[in-house]
């Protein structure tokens, strides 16, 4: 394959779709509060199931449709039967979309440094950084993003972080990948000089793990609930007391979701599928709970649409981002 070729399979600059079906802009037209919505289509750091890179685009598809056959017009006032309460879309300029950074696929360190740039300028601007993967190890240029802007911002801000995943991702390095892989993100991650260890909280974690890597999440005081605590204890009680520790003595929140946190049988589109994970619902219900909260930056990773013909990992993985942005897409009626 030409390098020509291979730059037009990795995604263009400009999106042929906007996330929502939001307006496509500069970072530099970002303004305080509003989304500013990052591209990362990559997923040359993954191990096994490849097509993450296609990620962005199908979340814009998705996102989009789910505006245009879901949600009323502006002008209608609707029901909501999950939340309750009468609502009406915010007509206010709540999210911009970015496009997505250039991706060198023979350079992880000139991809990392692109990445964490634009997550970087979306913050200085006052902007609220969702990255869209990607695999997600890319969850880790665009939290260093969010992290170099902060310190910029107030070199003494503390962030707490949130992971729902199926993984730790806390492996030093995994074979020939090294230290720039999606086992390792959350490692990484923990590595920035202002994330608060002890808030670093994983949601969802399933099947075998290395004890190696619990214990020093343990040790550093993180918090790891399983996905059969979210079974057990309820997934709106998990995500309580998951947003608790993450917040507990930190300025703002960081949140990566990995949608391989629910279980393959519904959504099999994805890079490392579990089994007995977690739900729809329960994902929902976690997210509900946390965007109640204010999050300062987020990421959302591992949709991988050519390993699911049936389009329901992208349709589901929209519903999670209509999940955490809702209170910002709704007002009261």
């Amino acid at each position: 394959m030409k390098s020509g070729e291979c730059a037009i399979d990795l995604g263009l600059k400009s999106p042929s779709s906007t996330l929502f079906g939001s307006k496509y802009a500069n970072v530099d037209e970002i303004t305080k509060d509003v989304v500013g919505v990052v591209g990362m289509p990559t997923d040359w750091t993954h191990s096994s199931r490849i097509g993450a890179r296609h990620g962005p685009e199908a979340l814009r598809r998705a996102t989009t449709r789910l505006v245009e056959e879901y949600l009323p017009s502006h002008d209608d006032t609707f029901f909501d039967a999950t939340h309750g309460g009468e609502w009406v879309r915010n007509n206010a300029p709540w999210i911009l979309d970015c496009g997505d950074a250039d991706i060198d696929p023979v350079s992880v360190e000139r991809t990392i440094e692109a990445i964490a740039s634009m997550t970087e300028s979306v913050r200085l601007a006052g902007g609220i950084p969702l990255a869209l993967g990607g695999d997600h190890f890319n969850s880790y240029p665009a939290c260093l993003g969010y992290s170099r802007a902060l310190s910029k911002i107030d070199p003494a801000h503390k962030i707490g972080y949130i992971q729902i995943d199926g993984h730790l991702d806390f492996s030093d390095r995994l074979g020939a990948w090294g230290h720039f892989n999606h086992a390792t993100n959350g490692r990484r991650i923990s590595e920035l000089p202002n994330i608060v260890k002890e808030n670093m909280v994983f949601i969802g974690i399933t099947g075998w793990v290395s004890g190696g890597e619990l214990e020093l999440i343990e040790s550093m005081g993180g918090k790891v609930f399983s996905s059969g605590d979210v079974h057990r204890l309820g997934a709106k009680e998990v995500g309580r007391l998951a947003l608790e520790h993450a917040t507990k003595n930190s300025d703002s929140l960081y949140l990566t979701m990995d949608i391989d946190a629910m279980d393959a049988g519904y959504l099999p589109g994805t890079g490392s599928i579990v089994h007995s994970g977690i739900t729809p619902k329960h994902y929902c219900d976690i997210l509900d709970v946390i965007a109640k909260h204010p999050i300062g930056g987020m990421d959302i990773a591992e949709v991988a649409p050519t390993l699911d013909p049936s389009g329901r990992t992208e349709a589901i993985s929209a519903h999670l981002l209509y999940s955490v942005l809702r209170e910002k897409m709704l007002r009261p009626a």
